[in-house]
């Protein structure tokens, strides 16, 4: 299982890495989708046009940055598909990969909601007095990124696939079929290798302070840093998405073979 995992990883890294056309427009994609949600959160609402920027336009253009990348994401690894193609398909795709977010949405919203009812029951409104080394508030915490970052990001993925492959239709008829699939043991290890290694990566690269002759130097060493996580942030996401296709794709041709 685990010489399973590894090759559908380095499968999905090279067709990553040798598309260079499909990389280069997800990378536009990303980097257009940072700068809606950049100017979205520091547009001051100071006249009509701002107003309507803030409220109507950015974070219509977030979503739709954000669901064509991820249609480009678990499209890639198809043979034979140059980035135009991937493009128009995606474009096409995206309304497709939103309708099917919508209860993941709900849910996150749920579990946010439900924990800060959790914590404000154990621990009062003051936020201060559920220190980190209380058991009750470690537990709470564990869970709500268990959920968050684990348990919603597999199912929705793997929503996201049946979609593209066969509809929403079909996927939401096969449901069931899709979440056994989502935690089956060779989607999870692949899941957690590739968000441990550029997890890792990315926090130490967010939170780990170089020391700096000068104040100029400190600024430019954090812009480069921060640069360098996202990259590795946008890289580790496009591999999972790619790898899990890649993961579901041959599932689907020996199932076909047996």
């Amino acid at each position: 299982m685990i010489k399973d995992v590894f090759e559908t990883i380095g499968t999905a890294a090279r067709k990553m890495l040798t598309n260079w056309g499909a990389l280069l427009i997800s990378f536009l994609l990303y980097g257009a989708l940072l700068a809606a949600l950049y100017f979205f959160f520091t547009t001051r609402e100071a006249t009509t046009l701002q107003v309507l920027m803030s409220v109507l336009v950015l974070p219509l253009a977030a979503i739709v940055f954000f669901f064509v990348l991820q249609a480009i994401g678990l499209s890639y690894v198809r043979i034979g598909v140059g980035p135009v193609y991937l493009l128009k398909r995606a474009l096409t795709d995206c309304w497709k990969l939103l309708l099917v977010s919508i209860p993941s949405m709900l849910l996150v919203w749920l579990i946010l909601y439900l924990s800060d009812k959790v914590e404000d029951y154990l621990f009062g409104q003051v936020y201060s007095s559920a220190p980190s080394g209380n058991w009750k508030y470690t537990m709470l915490v564990w869970v709500r990124v268990f959920l968050l970052y684990f348990v919603l990001p597999l199912m929705t993925i793997h929503l996201w696939i049946s979609t593209l492959r066969e509809g929403i239709g079909a996927a939401i008829k096969g449901i069931g079929r899709n979440m056994i699939g989502a935690f089956a043991p060779r989607s999870v290890l692949t899941y957690m290798l590739i968000v441990v290694v550029f997890g890792v990566i990315g926090y130490f690269l967010f939170f780990k302070k170089v020391a700096a002759q000068s104040e100029w130097m400190e600024l430019w060493l954090f812009g480069a840093r921060l640069a360098i996580a996202l990259i590795a942030v946008f890289l580790g996401w496009l591999l999972t998405l790619g790898s899990l296709a890649e993961l579901t794709a041959r599932r689907a041709l020996n199932d076909v073979k047996h």
